[in-house]
């Protein structure tokens, strides 16, 4: 299992309430998700509902992605 401690935003031009929003829900999805295209899917959903429609959602080293057609 993954400890996580923190996250580290190195760059944003969210406004801090999505900012605070997308680190929680990206903690949520790390616990509750095993694949990195999992992990973008439920970022990209919780987004889209919660602020409207097209966000896109890229997450991992080897870049699972969940994106808008």
């Amino acid at each position: 299992m993954t400890t996580l401690n923190r996250a580290i935003v190195k760059t944003s031009n969210l406004p801090a309430n999505m900012q605070d929003d997308a680190v929680r829900q990206c903690l949520k999805a790390m616990l509750t998700c095993q694949h990195d295209k999992d992990i973008a899917a439920y970022l990209r959903n919780q987004f889209n509902q919660k602020y409207g429609r097209t966000w896109h959602c890229i997450v991992g080293g080897s870049f699972g992605s969940e994106l808008s057609k």
